[in-house]
């Protein structure tokens, strides 16, 4: 008896045990603040930044290259609507597997490579001349870059303390505003050479074309900034990777404040406890337990505590898509029709887009290709992008104040008004800046509620998490992308009331 109780003595203080060397040594959170805000963390938030200015290059740069290409492609507004919409379909189709990639093997490698990838393709596809392979193309670009346009707010709020964690995420959001003011400039420049280089008699390399290759610029340049940075620590302490996590911590202690983690008395690093189902990633060759194992992983997400809060996030994400870059893929295209017509007396948005339609149907008639763009809209475009970067900074202060859920509500709520006022204001000027407020309140409200979602799930699940939302949040841009492609030319009055609605 004696034996027996003694075995079961030494086997329960060896549970114990293994229990305290799993939750010995310090919290990452609390390293953190003993290294202080410094230098690595401004590489991350400068990098993080370049990698969704990249993103959105790749998809909002669309905007412009429909209108530049359509005499190429012989496109209409169906078939351009269709191009705006293949990098986002792309991304829909692939968020969650990267998410689900980056939260087992890491954020680091599946943004290098993801980004690399999505490069490379985006290069090559403007040497196509075939309008369905070059939607081809782009569509694979979106199916590369949904690596860089989720998981970076995992890799980049992993480096943060909590309570630094959204202004961070909101001010590398602030790259989106650089972004839609970079693309405008960029196409400004470009389309204002005159040459084009005969390749084939059926294949002339115009300079829209090169709008691409600086569309992709910022990823490449974020990309080499990744090579010389770490892996998220808090991620591969919860793969359970403790000398990897200790040596990562222990760069960017060095990095910031030239000490070592022994000289700040840190000699480990305290693991997360996470059951073995959910941790690792499955190999097999059976499609079937592959994607068995992936439900396994996902599914705590739709259980709770998580399950309610993670569906309002999705729901809200759709609508702030469905809004921003749906109807922002078609802004340049609607300034463009209204600097463009030749009209005498003052008209409403939908006037003027139904004189546009008038004057098309003239040229068609004529013969003519029209694929310029006013110097207005190039204007305009800046003016809302600049509109973005203030937004983002205002954010930064009013996050802080009033909290996530109250900076939200204000602007749907401001912005569903634009969207209305938008059927019956004729100045020119308030109709940019209803159009401006229209677009840019939901664009800063994408990223305030992709911290949340960072904030709102446990580390082995954030990546997953954050690209499921953003995956379901793109589909809002297809659709709305697609919905004006159709509606807008017959049923202009219809589509700014349903856009106010889905705001709403």
């Amino acid at each position: 008896k004696h034996n027996e109780m003694d075995r079961r003595d030494i086997e329960s203080k060896s549970a114990d045990s293994s229990d305290k060397t799993a939750s010995a040594g310090h919290e990452y959170e609390e390293i953190l603040k003993l290294i202080g805000f410094g230098r690595v963390q401004w590489i991350v938030l400068f990098a993080s930044g370049l990698l969704l200015m990249m993103v959105i290059n790749e998809t909002m740069g669309m905007s412009y290259i429909t209108i530049v290409s359509q005499c190429d492609f012989e496109t209409n507004s169906i078939d351009k609507a269709i191009m705006s919409a293949a990098s986002f379909i792309g991304i829909f189709c692939s968020s969650y597997f990267w998410g689900y990639l980056s939260d087992s093997i890491g954020r680091r490698p599946v943004l290098i490579y993801t980004t690399f990838s999505g490069n490379i393709i985006s290069l090559i596809s403007i040497f196509v001349p075939n309008y369905w392979i070059y939607i081809v193309l782009r569509f694979f670009v979106g199916f590369f870059i949904a690596g860089a346009s989720s998981t970076t707010y995992a890799y980049l709020g992993e480096f943060f303390t909590p309570r630094h964690r959204p202004l961070v995420i909101n001010y590398a959001s602030l790259f989106v505003g650089i972004s839609t003011v970079y693309v405008p400039v960029v196409a400004w420049l470009v389309m204002e050479m005159d040459w084009v280089f005969e390749v084939t008699e059926s294949f002339a390399f115009r300079p829209w074309r090169l709008l691409t290759v600086f569309y992709l610029l910022p990823g490449v340049l974020g990309t080499l900034l990744l090579l010389k940075l770490p892996e998220s620590p808090k991620i591969l302490i919860s793969m359970g990777k403790a000398k990897e996590a200790f040596e990562a911590v222990n760069w960017i202690a060095l990095k910031n404040s030239g000490k070592q983690l022994q000289e700040l008395k840190v000699e480990k690093l305290k693991l997360d406890i996470i059951p073995e189902r959910e941790s690792g990633l499955c190999v097999s060759n059976s499609p079937s337990i592959v994607l068995k194992k992936m439900w396994q992983d996902t599914a705590p997400l739709l259980k709770k505590p998580h399950l309610l809060n993670f569906s309002i996030s999705c729901t809200v994400m759709c609508g702030l898509f469905f809004s921003s870059s749906g109807m922002g893929l078609w802004y340049p295209e609607i300034l463009n029709r209204l600097g463009s017509t030749i009209v005498d007396e003052i008209m409403t948005v939908c006037q003027v887009i139904d004189a546009s339609i008038d004057q098309s149907h003239l040229n068609l008639t004529s013969n003519i290709c029209n694929d310029q763009i006013s110097v207005k809209s190039y204007i305009d475009t800046i003016t809302y992008g600049s509109a973005l970067i203030a937004g983002y900074i205002v954010m930064g202060f009013v996050i802080n104040r009033i909290g996530r859920k109250a900076s939200i509500t204000g602007g749907l709520t401001i912005a569903a008004g634009c969207a209305v006022a938008l059927i019956w204001i004729t100045d020119e000027i308030v109709i940019v800046v209803c159009f401006c407020l229209y677009l840019v309140l939901p664009g800063l409200c994408i990223s305030v509620l992709s911290g949340a979602v960072v904030d709102l799930v446990p580390t082995h699940l954030r990546g997953k998490a954050v690209c499921i939302c953003l995956m379901l949040g793109r589909t809002g841009s297809v659709f709305g992308s697609n919905i004006i492609g159709v509606l807008l030319e017959s049923y202009c009055t219809i589509t700014f009331g349903v856009f106010s609605g889905f705001v709403l």
